[in-house]
């Protein structure tokens, strides 16, 4: 039988797509859907699929920041987003970073030995966003500072500040989180066409690394397009052209968390939704019954090498 899930985003419309593949023995149909930061919009597109698709995935933002093993709810994800949505499980891809990303340098370690032995230097964009991605990029580096970069204060809060230790992440987590949750949303995440803007801030810290982690879009508003030549990307949703581009300007590798199907690399949130819909649940499952499933659908991260 076909399940079929939807992901509504804040982000444009210009990415959206359809896709229909195998998961297991069955068939899902998984389609974005763009809303341009239009959040009434979004709400609106809620309201007319609940109950009529299999789940939804949230895109262009997530339902909560994560700290450890706490979660804050973002005010207006609830309180304008997905109010009223009372049929279809919804889920953010949270499931998915804690289990697909919470390994993904060791699993990179194993199968590209000889890059993670060159240089493990590396930059993590945004702790908060993908916490169990910087957990793993902190064991990556061997809980060494000199080597790695945490983002958060750069470019998430903009304040100019590189941190470098996961203690210090933590502690700003624990006292930020909390406020950050509750601000008006244009405040916290870009939306529409503004996530498409190109502009390279703090430079010297993509040039410094050999591996850079983290949302693409968050990842390709910021850093340069040139003389990045020998660099290794680990990120999520990426489409052809995203490819192309990482191409043309020198990346090496481009390791994807989620598998790619017909080109485009799938967000967390469409994974997670997928396999939520796949379940029959009515809601996100446990981590322990997600990691059950990648292990039983042999759901992988994707390592695609862009350089001879």
């Amino acid at each position: 039988m076909t399940k079929h899930v939807i992901s509504i985003s804040l982000g444009s419309d210009t990415r959206d797509f359809k896709r229909e593949y195998q998961l297991g023995n069955e068939t899902i149909i998984a389609e974005r859907i763009g809303t341009n930061g239009d959040m009434k919009k979004y709400n609106e597109l809620m309201l007319q699929y609940d109950g009529k698709v299999d789940a939804f995935g949230v895109g262009g933002t997530d339902m909560y920041l994560r700290r450890e093993n706490n979660r804050y709810e973002i005010r207006d994800v609830f309180k304008k987003l997905i109010k009223g949505v009372h049929k279809s499980p919804i889920v953010d891809g949270g499931g998915m970073k804690s289990t697909l990303e919470g390994r993904i340098m060791q699993y990179i370690e194993d199968k590209l030995p000889e890059e993670v032995e060159e240089d493990r230097s590396l930059l993590n964009m945004c702790a908060v966003d993908r916490w169990h991605m910087a957990e793993s990029a902190w064991e990556f580096v061997g809980k060494d500072r000199k080597l790695i970069t945490f983002g958060d204060l750069l470019w998430g809060f903009q304040l100019g500040v590189a941190l470098h230790r996961m203690s210090s992440v933590k502690s700003l987590a624990k006292i930020l989180l909390p406020i950050v949750c509750r601000l008006p949303f244009s405040w916290v995440y870009p939306t529409g066409e503004k996530q498409d803007v190109h502009k390279p801030t703090y430079i010297k810290y993509f040039k410094r690394v050999k591996w850079i982690a983290g949302d693409f879009l968050f990842i390709n508003r910021n850093m340069p397009h040139e003389d990045m030549e020998g660099k290794i990307i680990i990120t999520n949703t990426t489409r052809e052209k995203d490819v192309e581009l990482l191409k043309k300007i020198g990346i090496k590798y481009i390791i994807t968390s989620t598998p790619r199907v017909g080109g485009v690399s799938f967000g967390t949130n469409v994974l997670e939704a997928s396999i939520v819909a796949l379940s029959g649940e009515k809601g996100e499952l446990a981590r322990e019954d997600y990691e059950d499933y990648l292990k039983k659908l042999k759901i992988e991260p994707t390592i695609q090498k862009l350089q001879k």
